[in-house]
């Protein structure tokens, strides 16, 4: 009987640790598994960048494999924007055409309303 009593007791414990240790780990595991998601993503025929600052940015400049390139008057802090592929214009009014063009670098550009400079590349970039 007191064997019997003790071992349950232990087995009791045991459990008690594993589960805990299970629930850290669980809690441990889903703070590392989120991701911040990239300012800069190609998806399909769409570019999207996200001011991920906490900043307004002012005379945002989207560059497009050196050539192309997309204006945004501002952009407020949080702020998701979405360009089709095709709305991207050369100098002299050709349009990027992602049927016969692939995507090779990005730069974004702007000012804060400090008057701070913000540059995101994404591939390539931007020679200049």
């Amino acid at each position: 009987m007191y064997h019997t009593r003790v071992t349950s007791q232990r087995l009791g414990q045991a459990r008690r640790r594993a589960a805990a240790i299970l629930v850290l780990a669980g809690v441990a595991l889903s703070g590392c598994a989120r991701e911040v998601a990239p300012p800069i993503a190609v998806s399909g025929r769409t570019l999207t960048v996200k001011n991920q600052t906490g900043e307004e940015w002012r005379s945002v400049e989207v560059w497009l494999n050196d050539h192309y390139r997309v204006t945004k008057p501002s952009m407020p802090p949080g702020e998701r924007f979405d360009v089709p592929l095709n709305a991207f214009v050369a100098g002299f009014g050709q349009r990027f055409d992602p049927a016969r063009n692939v995507v090779r670098g990005i730069e974004v550009t702007a000012t804060t309303r400090t008057g701070t400079r913000v540059t995101l590349v994404w591939g390539t970039g931007r020679r200049r």
